[in-house]
């Protein structure tokens, strides 16, 4: 089972059910689907790309030197500086996946104020595990997916369209996930210390919070994992996201 590869796939899908302009000016579903045949034919696939996107020169490497193959990071960018790209990936790469998520979302001045914020905030106690780490992104985008009470007909889709060909083992873990109640403090129990704002930003990426049950998820989350109202309303702008807070 790898919920790394999961957690990847999950992130494409909310980017693709929220349409953001990366994704369309890549083509798309299909548009994904082409770049991962051809690193099938070369003998990667998905898995290759994890592995091989770690010493790809531009992308930052790991999580987000994945999505700047598949079109999904600031490097889809057009006229953008070379040290504008997607910045360096930290936390096994899990910076470089929410980076990459920002530019495709907010642009160049997204990526880079995301990077910013989880260069600042990062901690060297933080857990770096892949898998521990992409089940628990997985949970936080899935309950966030989930606070309006649903995953729409539309996220539905998507979700569908690019996890239907994964491994069994991690489509049931998505599957338990996404049938389980919601459990924002059992979420907040098992978030390592170091790890907060990557969790809340993975949940607000699942989103585009634009309903007052969405925005009481998102305010009760910041208030559990101690974010304060400037770093939160900072993820927002870095995610091309409303503000959740007036200061």
């Amino acid at each position: 089972m790898s919920l790394k590869n999961m957690m990847i796939k999950l992130a494409i899908a909310f980017a693709a059910a929220k349409g953001v302009q990366t994704y369309r000016e890549q083509g798309g579903m299909e548009g994904v689907r082409r770049k991962l045949s051809q690193q099938s034919q070369s003998g990667k696939g998905l898995g290759g790309l994890m592995a091989s996107a770690g010493n790809s020169g531009g992308g930052g490497g790991g999580l987000g030197g994945i999505l700047s193959q598949l079109g999904l990071s600031t490097e889809a960018q057009p006229g953008m500086a070379r040290d504008d790209q997607t910045a360096r990936s930290g936390q096994g790469g899990l910076g470089g996946m929410l980076a990459g998520l920002a530019g495709a979302t907010a642009g160049a001045g997204g990526a880079r104020k995301m990077q910013g914020l989880l260069d600042r905030t990062r901690s060297s106690d933080a857990q770096t595990d892949d898998e521990a780490v992409g089940a628990l992104m997985i949970r936080a985008m899935v309950q966030a997916a989930k606070a309006d009470g649903e995953i729409d007909a539309k996220e539905h889709a998507a979700l569908i369209d690019v996890i239907g060909d994964s491994d069994p083992e991690d489509r049931a873990y998505l599957d338990r996930m996404l049938a389980a109640p919601m459990d924002l403090d059992g979420l907040v129990r098992d978030v390592p210390a170091g790890m907060e704002l990557e969790t809340y930003t993975a949940s607000v990426n699942a989103i585009d919070p634009d309903n007052r049950a969405e925005a009481e998820y998102l305010h009760s989350l910041a208030e559990k994992l101690s974010l304060d109202k400037a770093t939160v309303n900072q993820i927002h702008e870095a995610t091309g996201k409303p503000p959740l807070y007036t200061l």
